[in-house]
């Protein structure tokens, strides 16, 4: 599962909790269908939660939407390729303190 899949199944169980949370509290005499108190805003929110669970895509940007295989396998590559890239600046490095100490060895 990737974590965008995870981060909807986690806005859907809470969605799911508020939603519950206003019918208890409606069940319960705490606010009425008539008046706008402040227990309307677990439904709100809930239902935002569920509708955004639903939504195709938005995850994708805020969370990895790659499984975990595919993640380890990407920063495999990632970090051979940035060793690659020390070794050849390392091998530059060295090349040019050779080339510079035998210049130095010669105007001696």
């Amino acid at each position: 599962m990737t974590p965008a899949e995870r981060a909807k199944k986690l806005l859907l169980g809470t969605g799911l909790c508020l939603v519950f949370v206003f019918a208890i509290g409606l069940s319960n005499d705490r606010f009425t269908l008539t008046s706008l108190d402040a227990g309307w805003l677990f439904l709100i929110f809930g239902m935002g939660m569920i509708g955004l669970s639903f939504t195709k895509g938005s995850f994708s940007s805020q969370f990895p939407d790659e499984s975990d295989e595919e993640m380890t396998d990407r920063v495999h590559d990632d970090v051979t390729e940035t060793k690659r890239e020390a070794d050849v600046g390392d091998a530059w490095a060295s090349l040019e303190h050779n080339v510079l100490t035998n210049e130095l060895s010669e105007s001696e």
